[in-house]
């Protein structure tokens, strides 16, 4: 049978208890309990793990076991929900590692990242920025006791400082952990509650409300921090800000506990993170912050570059740490200097001192077997100069080391390995010397200067925590030592903890067993321990680390020391020691080489006769030391003396002695103050906000001795509860005799009345004075008594409740019996007397239904009468209409057939004449094919064929056009009749109900028959006038049918006459025809080739680069064809009226008044009049060109010259388009524009002489010539529209190629508002010799506007001129802005969204206002920049306002945004939320607007545009005169 523990133990793993089980992931598991079997040998418990229901867990033990371990070998239990997420752990009912391990987890899920575990507050990392360090949190927990508020390190200080005031005695703080935990950090937050906290309570006590609270030394203590993260902290894969060094500050208070000083000691500096980083790690900031933030003087006078630059900084590959900004880090650096004391004089040395070992470490060491420096590594030459001493005999000490012997001195070569150490060796001890100054000069400035003032201090231990690694060497052995002594003073701490409350209670205790590892601490630091060996065999001449591990095997494989010492099985270069966290192997390489760690005498002498005096200085502060400070770092071994004798290298201290003696005078410290805990823990490895990894979390919670305190605390007795806690919750498990006794209420005796029933061993539980305390698993067994008893009291209580419940429901029953029988007789009485009432109803409504079927007979005969009467009179009244409407239809039907028959006879007539016409027309046509068949043998033939065909084309073309015109005019003519013809349909038809109604009163006799009479005239006009309407729109309808016949018979002709031109072509010729053919080519190509020449291709080539090479190769094959190809219908109308020997005749075949006068005289030639402003020219100076040359070819025109008038206009065109395009750059501008005006001038002049002349061709009656003239307006409206295009582009092209210059600069990079000018402006570009602002852009719009007004220029050019500008001056801006990261941040936004705003209102004043909208994506972006983009509804809000960009648009801004230093970057959730409004691949950025490609629209012809023979006096032109005076008579 098992015993009453055991078997109490076992009563408590009833089913549905949850405990906990081991797991290779998560650590710990919840498990549910389904079944337990124990019978008087064996046990076997079967659980359901609650995550997986399927995977179950089992613990199977014997009886045996469970009595040997008494009971704690069975799985441990899991707490009651409500108790998981408790603040201290020590209120735990079930105090175990995995109960531990869940708080804390459920804790920091909650984002609590604090916990108590007695008296250690246990520190979560969450790797993310919390408000939980505010001032108004500070003085929150200010006055608040521990446990008043949530766990918080605030807490903790206010608890150490309440501590110093109530005691008068010293504090420390020790602030522990593992790299990356958050001890510096934590560290930090204590010095500033201290720094800003409010006392109201001390008398004395100085407030700390209001600006300027904290006094100058209490600021001072704080800008320690940046100074000492500066210079001993750097970035470790495990922390961004990791601590590289030991650090005790003492906080020292007068009597008031007023700041009056603080004190700083340092331990263990990492000195080989100076010359070398791991991956992805940094050496110390301020090299980082000094190589961002120097100014250029600096960089010049230290000969600074990037930190890639040195080979002390970029061996870890990396510079930037995320969210950091070295150079105001820098910054910082330099005002927290200041503050604590060092001028800029001094910081300046401390910079140079920093450069120098930059370009130490840049020194290239070469040779093979024996180093060699060269002369010009400017490295070398850079740092010898900013150390201050001689270059040749640093030279040769590098490479060099001497010998001293008792008779001489030896001097041997080094080899490059040899000297690269030797130079990282001076490297490291100057920078440790740099650092032990920097913290020397604090501490000066940090002391009080009365020391009796001191009354007592608060130390905050901010010390690296254990580690272990895959390669531990020297630096992990020390620091390990360290937590070791630390583990011990934390032991003992708690362990008397434990004890003074048990005395305090009175209670009988007995010595708690606790894990003790003063062993391990004596086989380190004993007389002949670890430490004491390496000493030895470092002083050694030929000591090595083979040497020491061959020491350690022989002094530590003893039996003795089997559970604190190992020795590996695969390795005869280390050794492992068992510490009280974890077995850690360490590699002995390098041992010694790091404990003696010294520096050549000859480089000390170099140093201490330095020329640099802050550096000499430095370093004889540092030997005049006659004992090793406590601040001493890693190697930090004084240098020996010049002169000193040469025994005192055997007495040169080590520095494993000195961190030993460094070590203990720190514990001797603690040991005298009154010790505060603060554990932190770092949750996961990646540095993941707010993930758990919980393996790793318990192997520190084992490190840090959490879990230890936890044991010590169940050895004895680890649940406690006050009288009253545990009266309230277990009083039911007593009678209730216990509850209220007669005599006064007394709480203890009820407890010990509640004990004494339930627990029969006394061993298990003790009463003291205040609180009742008990054993591990006791809680446990009173929580079941407690959970069975309220369990038989609420079967009571259903057993009682049942039975009431069923009684009242009989009493309900019983009543509602009788009050359905109450109902039923009530119901019967009611339907008996319904039954009376409706007989006596029926009667009455019988009655009155009489009457009513009476009366209802009597009306519906009486409107039957009505109907008939009604229907009868409607009869004759209709008859009588209906005569009236046939002698009406007879009529009309006479008049139609006799129209009919006229018709018939004139279309009769008609196509009897076009028959006899056909006739004639084919007997011509036949003569002619006869005549056309002969010439179509030959190449100029089949030109002219060709022409007329075009020539054909083109007519029948615009009659087609002309016939569709007609055709609409009359569709809309035949819809505004239809309309007409309805609005007198409907007057007819009203007229006609009229007539109807009427029809019966002319029928009677009265007086008014006139009246009567003279309506019915009015009726006949109107059905007249309506019979008229309805033949006009007959009328319409056949004129539209034969408009309709004779244009398809037009398009038939078309058809035919193209196909007898292909028939024409195709037709098979004989080999002689043939012969002759090829004989007429080959002379036709060697006319054409001597005639052209090279000028044609040279056109050819300009035409093909054109983006209008389409239409300029049709416009310049019909211009040769014209002046090539003579037309005979023109040259037959030509030849009726114009004769050899006509004067005008002879001079147009002069082909100078053509070249001289007019190509060249009043074209190429021509001095353009500029637009002045104060003179500007008048209308007939700007445009008197066009009239000449429209006065000469309308005058031409009538008088029959068609031919040389087309050759005339072809040559004129092509030479001012040549002209324009000839001008570059800004002469541009007013040769395109003042051509562009007189271009539209003439098409202006043209077209309102057309009119004008068809009248005169008409008065000639020369139908046939019109016809000619027509086809050349035609012609030469489009050529005319043609150039206009071709200036417009040219002109549009020169003007966008200055603009693209100055776009980006003006619009983009030029910043003319004050107050938001960034630094990362763009330099000039070549050629440039002043910044492009936004006067010159306006200066090149304003230019092209003002020519435009000064020439009038057509307002819809003007606007289309404006339109794309302006287009070209946004895509070329946005696109640039989209692709620019630093440029794409608010202040930047401001300086865009001002040059916009000037571009706007200088479009505003010269009322352009609509050209303005082009610039809506480039506003829309800048608003975006603008705008707040720090949660998902911030972009909803970008959307709606800059609805116009696209959505890979707005995200590209949102993804390319720089914020500034005081904004907080742009989360991953905004980028989201700015990706997923993205559904189709649009283009990011804008399509360009292409320089030589523009589209024009032609304005609208002047109407009163007239041609005049104006021409001024200064132009020598007589020919051209003498040709307009006799064209004019």
């Amino acid at each position: 049978m098992p015993s009453t523990q055991v078997t109490q133990a076992l009563d408590i793993y009833t089913v549905g208890i949850k405990a906990w089980f081991t797991d290779d992931e998560e650590g710990w598991v919840s498990a549910s309990l389904v079944s337990k079997d124990v019978n008087d040998s064996h046990v076997k418990i079967v659980f359901a793990n609650d995550a997986d229901e399927s995977r179950e867990h089992l613990f199977e033990s014997t009886i045996a076991e469970l009595e040997k371990t008494k009971g704690s070998s069975l799985p441990p239990l899991r707490n009651p929900p409500k108790m998981e997420d408790a603040d201290d752990l020590t209120n735990l009912s079930h105090l175990n590692e995995p109960s531990v391990l869940h708080t804390i987890k459920t804790r920091y899920g909650q984002r609590q990242i604090y916990t108590y575990s007695g008296i250690v507050l246990i520190a979560t990392n969450p790797f993310d920025r919390v408000t939980l360090y505010e001032p108004e949190i500070i003085q929150r927990y200010s006055g608040r006791r521990r446990g008043e508020l949530e766990p918080h390190l605030f807490a903790i200080a206010e608890d150490a400082y309440r501590c110093m005031i109530r005691e008068n005695s010293n504090q420390t703080i020790i602030v522990s952990g593992e790299s990356g935990a958050g001890k510096t950090v934590s560290a930090k937050y204590i010095m500033r509650y201290f720094a800003t906290a409010d006392d109201k309570e001390t008398v004395g006590k100085k407030s700390k409300s209001g600006t300027g609270a904290m006094t100058e030394v209490e600021e001072q203590i704080l800008a320690t921090n940046p100074i000492m993260e500066a210079f001993g902290n750097a970035k470790t894969t495990r922390n961004d800000n990791s601590s590289r060094f030991g650090k005790y500050i003492e906080i020292q208070f007068d009597k008031q506990c007023n700041i009056v000083g603080a004190k700083i000691r340092t331990y263990l500096l990492e000195r080989s993170r100076l010359i070398f980083q791991p991956e992805t790690e940094r050496n110390y900031h301020i090299f980082y912050q000094f190589t961002a933030g120097a100014s250029d003087e600096q960089r010049q006078k230290f000969d600074l570059k990037e930190w890639s630059d040195f080979h002390y900084l970029k061996q870890g590959g990396t510079g930037d740490i995320p969210g950091v900004d070295d150079a105001e880090e820098f910054g910082i650096t330099k005002e927290s200097l200041a503050m604590v004391g060092i001028n800029e004089e001094t910081q300046e040395q401390i910079f140079r001192l920093l450069a120098a070992l930059l370009h130490l470490g840049n020194i290239e060491i070469g040779g093979r077997t024996d180093a060699m420096l060269s002369e010009s590594d400017t490295s070398l030459v850079m740092a010898t100069q900013l150390l201050g001493i001689n270059a040749n005999e640093f030279k040769k000490w590098i490479v060099r080391k001497q010998i001293s012997t008792r008779s001489e001195k030896i001097m041997t070569n080094l080899n490059p390995q040899q000297a690269q150490v030797v130079r990282d060796s001076m490297a490291k001890y100057m920078y440790s010397n740099l650092f032990d100054w920097l913290v020397g000069v604090v501490n000066e400035s940090l002391a009080c200067v009365d020391i009796e003032r001191v009354s007592t201090f608060i130390g905050v231990l901010d010390i690296y925590g254990f580690e272990h690694f895959k390669k531990n060497s020297f630096e992990q052995f020390c620091i390990n030592y360290a937590n070791e002594k630390l583990q011990q003073q934390f032991n003992q701490h708690v362990f008397k903890l434990e004890q003074e409350e048990y005395i305090r209670e009175n209670i009988d205790w007995t010595f708690i067993d606790f894990s003790d590892n003063q062993k391990c601490i004596e086989m380190i630091e004993a007389k002949m321990g670890i430490l004491s060996l390496l000493d030895e065999e470092s002083r050694l001449p030929s000591g090595s680390d083979q040497g020491f591990c061959n020491k350690l095997y022989s002094n530590f494989g003893t039996p003795n020391y089997q559970n604190y010492f190992k020795k590996p099985r695969f390795s005869n270069n280390a050794f492992t020691v068992v510490h009280y966290a974890h077995d850690v192997q360490y590699e002995a390489e390098g041992f010694m080489e790091k404990n003696k760690d010294t520096v050549p005498d000859e480089h000390l002498a170099l140093l201490q006769n330095s020329e640099f005096e802050f550096l000499a200085d430095m370093i004889k502060r540092a030997n005049a030391a006659s004992s090793p400070s406590p601040s001493n770092s890693l190697g930090d071994a004084p240098a020996k003396k010049p002169g000193a004798s040469k025994t005192s290298v055997a007495k040169k201290p080590t520095l494993g002695s000195m961190f030993k003696i460094s070590l203990i005078n720190l514990m001797d410290t603690i040991g005298q103050t009154n010790v505060h805990y603060i554990r932190c823990i770092k949750p996961n490895e990646a540095k993941k906000a707010w993930i758990f990894e919980p393996n790793m979390v318990l192997a520190q919670l084992r490190a840090c001795g959490v879990l230890e305190t936890i044991r010590i605390s169940c050895a004895g007795y680890p649940s406690r509860w006050t009288f009253e806690e545990f009266a309230e919750r277990y009083y039911a498990l007593v009678e209730p005799a216990h509850w209220y006794p007669k005599s006064e209420k007394d709480t203890r005796k009820l407890c010990s009345a509640v004990v004494d029933t339930h627990i029969q061993d006394s061993d298990k539980y003790q009463i003291g004075l205040t609180k009742i305390f008990f054993r591990a698993g006791q809680l446990a067994y009173m929580e079941k008594l407690r959970t069975d008893r309220w369990t038989q009291v609420a079967i009571f209580l259903q057993k009682n409740i049942r039975r009431f419940i069923e009684r009242r429901r009989y009493l309900r029953t019983l009543k509602l019996i009788t009050q359905l029988q109450q109902v039923a007789r009530r119901k019967v009485g009611q339907v008996q007397l319904e039954n009376l009432r409706r007989e006596k109803a029926a009667t009455i409504i019988q009655k009155h239904w009489r009457r009513y079927a009476a009366r209802k007979w009597y009306l519906k005969q009486r409107a039957i009468i009505i109907q008939i009467q009604a229907a009868s009179r409607a009869l004759i009244a209709k008859k009588r209409f209906s005569m009236i409407r046939e002698h009406n239809a007879a009529t009309q039907i006479q008049r139609i057939v006799r129209g009919w028959s006229a018709r018939k006879k004139y279309q009769a007539q008609r196509k009897h004449i076009i028959r006899i016409q056909t006739c004639i027309r084919r007997r011509n046509a036949r003569k002619q094919l006869v005549v056309m068949r002969a010439e179509a043998r030959s190449v100029s033939h089949f030109k002219e064929v060709s022409y007329k065909l075009e020539t054909k084309v083109v007519e029948l073309t615009q009659n087609l056009a002309q016939q569709k015109e007609d055709k609409a005019k009359l569709k809309s003519k035949a819809t505004e009749l239809e309309t007409q013809v309805r609005s007198w349909i409907t007057k007819y038809d009203s007229l006609d109900d009229k007539a109807k109604n009427l029809t019966n009163a002319i029928d009677k006799a009265g007086p008014d028959g006139d009246h009567w009479a003279s309506l019915q005239q009015q009726r006949d006009g109107l059905k007249s006038e309506y019979i008229t309407s309805l033949n006009k729109i007959k009328m319409q309808d056949k004129e539209i049918a034969r408009l309709t016949e004779e244009l398809a018979r037009q398009k038939e002709e078309i058809a035919q006459l193209r196909h007898a031109s292909q028939e024409t072509v195709e037709k098979p010729m004989d080999d002689a025809d043939m012969g002759e053919l090829k004989s007429q080519i080959a002379a036709l190509k060697a006319q054409l080739s001597q005639t052209l020449g090279n000028s044609r291709r040279q056109q050819q080539k300009q035409q093909q680069k054109s983006p209008y090479h389409g239409r300029r190769t049709t416009t310049a094959m019909r211009r040769k064809s014209s002046k090539t190809t003579e037309q005979p219908i023109t040259a037959a109308a030509s030849s009726a009226s114009c004769q050899p020997d006509d004067p005008l005749y002879t001079l147009l075949q002069d082909e100078n008044l053509l070249q001289a006068d007019v190509l060249e005289g009043l074209i190429r030639d021509l001095s353009i009049i500029p637009p002045n402003a104060s003179s500007p020219p008048s209308s007939k100076e700007k445009t008197f060109p066009a009239h000449v040359i429209g006065f000469c070819v309308v005058e031409m025109w009538k008088r029959g010259f068609l031919l040389e008038s087309e050759q005339w206009l072809f040559a004129i065109m092509e030479a001012i388009e040549k002209q324009c395009l000839s001008f570059v750059g800004e002469k541009s501008n007013e040769a395109c524009a003042y051509w562009l005006i007189n271009a539209h001038e003439l098409l202006s002049v043209i077209n309102a002489s057309e009119s004008d002349i068809e009248r005169s061709t008409q008065r000639q009656e020369s139908e046939v010539r019109w016809h000619e003239i027509e086809k050349i307006i035609a012609s030469m409206k489009y050529e005319l529209q043609y150039v206009q295009d071709s200036i417009y582009n040219h002109w549009v092209s020169e003007l966008k190629k200055q603009l693209q210059r100055v776009v980006v600069p003006a619009i983009i990079e030029s910043q003319s508002l004050p107050g938001f000018v960034s630094n990362n402006s763009s330099s000039l570009m070549p050629g440039q010799t002043a910044p492009v602002t936004m006067d010159d852009l306006l200066s090149v719009l304003h230019k092209a506007y003002e020519i435009m007004k000064g020439y009038e220029v057509h307002p819809l050019v003007v606007e289309q001129v404006m339109n794309e500008l302006l287009k070209y001056i946004e895509v070329t801006a946005f696109n640039d802005l989209i692709m620019r990261r630093n440029f794409n941040s608010w202040k930047r936004a401001m300086q865009v969204q001002h040059n916009i705003t000037t571009l706007e209102d200088w479009c505003r004043t010269r009322n352009i206002v609509d050209a303005t909208l082009q610039l809506e994506h480039l506003s829309q972006a800048t608003k975006l920049l603008q705008l707040k983009k720090a949660t998902p509804d911030d972009i909803k809000v970008i959307f709606d306002v800059c609805w116009i960009l696209s959505p890979p648009q707005v995200h590209k801004l949102v993804q390319s945004y720089s914020a500034a230093e005081y904004e907080d970057p742009i989360s991953h959730d905004v980028l989201r939320a700015a990706a997923s409004r993205i559904s189709d691949k649009k283009e990011v950025l804008l399509s360009s607007v292409p320089l030589d490609d523009s589209v024009y629209e032609v304005p609208a012809p002047y109407p009163e545009a007239a041609a005049d023979t104006y021409l001024p006096a200064d132009l020598k032109l007589e020919r051209l005169r003498q040709f307009m005076k006799a064209i004019a008579s």
